[in-house]
């Protein structure tokens, strides 16, 4: 009995002493995990509910977007948050700041958001994406001329622990995420990467985007002339097209596949606004369009001012536009 209680308690004691030694490990990962999320969630609450403050030991202000030269100086110390005026409204202008500041004194931004201290110091990255951006497929919000609007910290490990949290916001400044170009009979080609053609009262824009389209609008502002004939034409490819016309229909606002099959239309109305997001997405994916193809675009335009509003990147709802900032850490 005794032999048989002592070779029991010694198998007891030994897996005791195991089991006390492996526990820690098994939840090590786990907390080092819920530390990582909660570092990230900070980061997004500090940038999308406060505007930021900046002090130089006698002054001090919001506007900290404005001292470029003074964001690396240790004299000058600032929280670059990234709010308008109130929680998740965003300033276009604080946040091309942050991209700058991060890129010229990436250390000094991550102490100023609580990353690094004297226990622990973690890396991040924070970004603006679309709203269908995913982890495996990235897609970073862009302005009108293609540039890429905040990407700011390490590049982003693909192995490891990393913590990612998003959270949607509104940005103030349509107008530099998703241009307004000129498409009318006369103006100027000056968006995407458009070839245009005048010939007297007629124009031919060439041009493409990507589907899905994420915010598309024309804006009819009066005919232009004293001519009856005036029209806008949109003609829809896959493919890079001939030189084939696209169809016309006077007084008409009309969509086509290719370069005659109607797919939408309405008549030409002046100073009015013609939202055709979700039109064109309907078309696009009716047609067979994949997701990340290429739409290329032919615009016929007749005496008539006229002005696209669109972007592939940025969501416009409710007349916002609408994005995710997404914060990494690890």
């Amino acid at each position: 009995m005794s032999l048989d209680m002592l070779m029991g308690l010694s198998i007891f004691l030994v897996t005791f002493i195991f089991i006390a030694q492996f526990l820690p490990t098994v939840f090590a990962d786990v907390r080092n995990e819920i530390s990582l999320a909660h570092e990230a969630y900070k980061v997004t609450v500090l940038l999308a509910e406060t505007e930021g403050v900046w002090s130089n030991g006698t002054n001090n202000g919001t506007n900290w977007e404005d001292y470029p030269s003074l964001w690396c100086d240790d004299n000058f110390t600032f929280l670059p948050g990234l709010m308008n005026d109130t929680p998740d409204f965003l300033s276009y202008e604080k946040i091309l700041a942050l991209n700058n500041a991060t890129e010229k004194c990436y250390d000094k931004i991550k102490e100023m958001l609580g990353l690094k201290t004297p226990d622990r110091e973690y890396n991040f990255n924070v970004s603006l994406e679309s709203l269908d951006s995913r982890p495996y497929n990235r897609i970073l919000v862009k302005d009108k001329d293609g540039n890429v609007v905040l990407s700011a910290g390490e590049p982003i490990p693909s192995s490891g622990y990393v913590a990612r949290y998003e959270r949607y916001v509104w940005v103030d400044s349509i107008y530099e995420l998703a241009g307004t170009y000129d498409i009318g009979s006369p103006g100027s080609a000056n968006f995407f990467v458009c070839q245009k053609q005048f010939n007297g009262s007629e124009n031919e824009i060439m041009c493409n985007l990507t589907h899905p389209v994420k915010f598309f609008e024309i804006n009819i502002i009066d005919k232009n002339g004293s001519a009856e004939a005036w029209w806008l034409s949109i003609c829809l490819y896959s493919e890079p097209p001939g030189p084939s016309a696209c169809s016309k229909e006077n007084s008409n606002l009309t969509i086509y596949i290719g370069n005659n099959e109607i797919k939408w239309s309405e008549p030409l109305q002046p100073n009015t606004k013609y939202p055709l997001t979700d039109v064109l997405r309907s078309i696009l994916s009716s047609e067979g369009w994949e997701y990340g193809q290429t739409v290329y675009l032919k615009f016929r335009v007749k005496n008539t001012d006229a002005f696209l509003t669109a972007s592939s990147t940025v969501d416009y709802l409710a007349g916002k536009a609408i994005a995710k900032l997404v914060v990494y850490v690890w």
